[in-house]
Formats: structure tokens, C-alpha cells, sequence
């Protein structure tokens, strides 16, 4: 498997590491040279720290959360009209991830509200014909 394919993930305890780091109230710069990591992971561990503490760092990605319509509106007006951070936005509406808020904003840039408005995925059900009997 070639670099570029990997998947990258930190063992789980470096991630312990970086709670017990981050309830000192150190900043992600400092975590990211204390653990060398690369910012980008120290924000967004530090980040979802602050949003649901130990938990959102040591289990990140083990659980799909979905959410409503409302919820999402709720985080891009705040985010956009209110001029929140994504941070602050993270944290009031209780989302652990970034990359959620940024891609419902951008959504909402550009096709308004209804891009919010969560659609089916996968593949479509296949419609069942009614078994004809044979006649015997």
C-alpha cells in the first residue's frame, strides 16, 4: 500500500495524551508540538475538546451523528448572519466537527436553505413485482 493510500489515524494513546494535554488548557500550536502532530489534528482535537470534552477526542469518528434541518439552519445562521466563529458555533450548538459546519455553510452559499435538507443516499430500492401465480 503506497503512502498516499493510507489511512491515517493516531494510536489511542497519543489521543489520551492529548486530552490530558488539552485539560491543562494548553493550545492546539502547543499540542501539535508537544505530540508532533500536525496542527490541522491538534485544531480539530482541540476543538472537538471543547465541544464534548474527552470524549469527542478519544472516540472521533466512531459515531455517525446526523442531523436535523433545523439544527443546520440553526449552526449557518448563527455562523454566517451572527457572525460566530466556526468554533463558537461548534460549541454552542454542541457539534464536534468542523468540517460539518464549513460544509453546511458552503451548501448553504450555494443553493440556499434547501441544500440543508437531507437527502436519501444509496442505492434506490428496487421496486418488487407481485409474484403472479402460475396456474397449474
Amino acid at each position: 500500500m503506497s503512502e498516499a493510500t493510507r489511512i491515517r489515524t493516531h494510536a489511542p494513546e497519543v489521543r489520551q495524551r492529548a486530552v490530558e494535554i488539552l485539560q491543562g488548557g494548553v493550545g492546539h500550536r502547543a499540542l501539535a508540538a508537544k505530540l508532533g502532530i500536525p496542527q490541522a489534528t491538534a485544531r480539530q482535537w482541540a476543538r472537538a475538546y471543547a465541544v464534548g470534552g474527552a470524549d469527542a477526542v478519544l472516540n472521533a469518528g466512531s459515531h455517525h451523528h446526523t442531523y436535523s434541518y433545523e439544527v443546520k439552519l440553526a449552526v449557518v445562521k448563527d455562523r454566517l448572519e451572527n457572525d460566530l466563529t466556526v468554533r463558537e458555533a461548534m460549541i454552542k450548538h454542541k457539534i464536534p466537527s468542523e468540517s460539518s459546519v464549513k460544509a453546511w455553510c458552503r451548501q448553504y452559499r450555494e443553493s440556499g436553505e434547501s441544500a440543508l435538507v437531507d437527502k436519501p443516499r444509496g442505492r434506490k430500492p428496487r421496486g418488487r413485482k407481485p409474484r403472479v401465480k402460475k396456474a397449474e
